[in-house]
């Protein structure tokens, strides 16, 4: 598979990618971008992967991002190997490209005059990096895309980004939007949105680079919990060059006590978002299981009412919830609840979803619970 450096034309950028689907992007005007083949090696290597193919660059790329290809391809391979014994989904090709060689008198990423971002949805643990770098921070950037339509014109699109544009205005920061098609280009390859979203996320920061140093990720999970997933620990700061560090941040704090830490924070407040379902058009629907597990955080961490935006589920609400994934954050909040002895009916109801959870996997059983 051969891969182009960005091309850019007006606010929109293509990276082109021969015999398949282009990366394509769209930036605020005024906004800069990166011309080199860094962003065309975080867009393609794991789609080159799913393809069996080599993943050609026609331009000399970071040698830091060259060096850490095949580490990258270890993690993804090993996760591969354990989640599809027998039927992998990636395999091992090789990334052919010619090193970089950075200007000897180039600054690095440390003491360049390039600012710091934060990417940043509006959820717990976007605004927990921002307030615990707001210091440090001079941008936040949201993507349309990743969790919301492509379309920035969209009704939904346009609530979100008011009101993320609205909470950044209160945290003192200017917000970024971009938009671009990286979900549709991910699955175009086969590839799964959880083991894409790390990979997207370093492309946009890396298209960044003539704006800023350093991006922050903010985590999904905590060390102690850390399963296979496309942004992690291991794998986000290898996305890094010799200009644009990727800082995976987060993972040290618990999402109860992030919780904690934005509570007495107005913009949070105001403009905590956590729903990717958004049923019926709303910003927080209240319904979904993110939601209902967002607000089942709020009450174990002791601030319930603290964010008006998001419904309180009822313990009948949780109870009857679908618990996706591994279900470590329920488990957690159980766990926590075990321990604190802080609310016995609530504790009940989340040992009442988890156990529909665990029926749901038994034969002839697990059709009849819903």
């Amino acid at each position: 598979m051969i891969a182009h450096p960005p091309v850019r034309c007006g606010d929109d950028v293509t990276i082109r990618f021969d015999g398949a689907v282009n990366a394509t992007f769209r930036f605020p005007p005024g906004v800069l971008t990166d011309d080199t083949a860094d962003a065309a090696v975080a867009a393609g290597w794991l789609p080159a992967m799913a393809a069996g193919e080599p993943l050609v660059v026609e331009q000399p790329v970071s040698a830091r991002l060259v060096d850490n290809a095949d580490l990258i391809a270890d993690i993804v391979l090993t996760w591969d190997r354990a989640l599809h014994p027998g039927r992998p989904l990636y395999g091992r090709v090789p990334l052919v490209a010619s090193r970089r060689v950075e200007p000897a008198d180039s600054p690095p990423p440390t003491t360049s005059r390039r600012g710091t971002a934060c990417f940043f949805t509006g959820g717990v643990d976007s605004f927990h990096s921002a307030l615990r770098h707001r210091d440090e921070i001079d941008a936040l950037v949201f993507v349309h895309g990743f969790d919301l339509l492509d379309d920035q014109h969209d009704p939904l699109n346009q609530q979100v980004a008011a009101r993320l544009h609205a909470a950044a205005a209160m945290l003192g920061l200017p917000l970024i939007e971009v938009e671009c098609n990286l979900v549709a280009f991910s699955t175009s390859f086969g590839i799964g949105w959880d083991d894409y979203h790390g990979p997207a996320l370093a492309t946009v920061a890396l298209l960044l680079a003539p704006h800023f140093s350093k991006v922050y990720v903010p985590a999904t999970t905590t060390y102690a919990v850390l399963y296979p997933l496309g942004s992690h620990p291991l794998l986000d700061p290898l996305w890094s060059t010799e200009r644009v560090q990727i800082v995976h941040d987060g993972a040290d704090a618990t999402r109860i006590e992030k919780v904690r830490a934005i509570a007495g924070e107005p913009a949070a407040r105001q403009h905590l978002r956590v729903c990717f379902e958004n049923r019926d058009g709303l910003y927080n629907c209240g319904q979904c299981e993110k939601c209902v597990r967002s607000g089942v955080a709020v009450r174990v961490a002791g601030v319930e009412g603290s964010f008006p935006p998001l419904p309180t589920p009822t313990l009948r609400q949780i109870a009857s919830v679908n618990v996706v994934g591994l279900g470590t954050a329920w488990i957690g909040y159980r766990d926590e609840l075990a321990r604190t002895k802080a609310n016995e009916r609530l504790r009940r109801s989340i040992d009442i979803a988890l156990a529909r959870r665990r029926m749901k996997k038994w034969p002839l059983v697990g059709r009849w619970v819903r």
